[in-house]
């Protein structure tokens, strides 16, 4: 297993009956990193974290994670990849608290008649501590939190199967800018302690001085590299469709894309 590459994508391909979601995807994302997707609407972003968990059909290429084939190996794999899906796809209709949105991770790995222990509980309000979720919110429920809270709850899910891949999908929709860059925070901070993390946004402009690389998306992946390379007018203009203004700050370059829903 290679602990040097995370990701590896070699020529992934991705249809669907009425559609080409991916088409000769190719990208390797070194370990440990933080990389961003980023692309319009349709662009194939979650298609693509679907396929690194091995959860869609893929018609062409090969994805590996750590070096394992995600298709020959799907058990390994999941093992190692902790998720952390589109919030809006969360029900927060059911009264759950949030220390139970957290812990059922836990159980669901354990089997379905476990039963938490202390040590379990102390693991949890630990791994609460970690992504700075204030420990009063253990007993809220799970609506009850704001925007930021959620997605800090959400991540802690995640990080209970001590993962050494984190994937996340739109993690910062509804969530504010102080909000965001507490969550890059800990990212940053997962990645010193050896954790990948592959993240999924319309705007890499607040959190653009966290990340590593970034790939640009439009079914065909249009620039990857570290974002002061992906991000020119150029790759702009192909992956959007429209002409994208940018300004450069330092070494630093912002988008100006108006969109934001990508």
């Amino acid at each position: 297993m290679s602990d040097s590459i995370a990701v590896e994508v070699r020529n992934l391909r991705v249809a669907y009956p009425d559609t080409i979601a991916l088409d000769n995807v190719n990208f390797e994302l070194p370990h440990p990193s933080i990389m961003v997707v980023m692309g319009p609407n349709g662009a194939g972003k979650t298609t693509l974290l679907k396929a690194i968990m091995g959860l869609i059909h893929i018609q062409n290429g090969s994805i590996k994670v750590f070096g394992i084939d995600v298709f020959e190996h799907p058990d390994k794999i999941r093992r190692m990849i902790g998720y952390v899906p589109q919030r809006e796809k969360v029900s927060e209709h059911i009264p759950i608290r949030t220390r139970d949105v957290v812990l059922l991770a836990k159980l669901v790995r354990s089997g379905p008649l476990t039963i938490p222990t202390r040590r379990d509980i102390e693991e949890i309000k630990e791994i609460l501590d970690a992504v700075s979720l204030p420990r009063d919110t253990w007993n809220k429920r799970f609506s009850e939190l704001s925007g930021g809270q959620k997605q800090k709850a959400l991540i802690a899910r995640a990080l209970v199967l001590k993962p050494k891949l984190l994937l996340l999908d739109e993690p910062f929709s509804g969530v504010d800018a102080p909000s965001q860059h507490e969550i890059m925070e800990i990212l940053s901070d997962l990645r010193k302690k050896g954790i990948s993390t592959i993240l999924v946004t319309h705007d890499i402009n607040p959190i653009i001085e966290y990340v590593d690389y970034m790939l640009l998306l439009n079914r065909k992946a249009i620039a990857y590299g570290r974002p002061n390379e992906v991000l020119t007018e150029e790759n702009l203009t192909k992956a959007y469709g429209m002409k994208i203004k940018l300004i450069v700050h330092g070494e630093v370059c912002y988008a100006i894309t108006g969109d934001y829903h990508a």
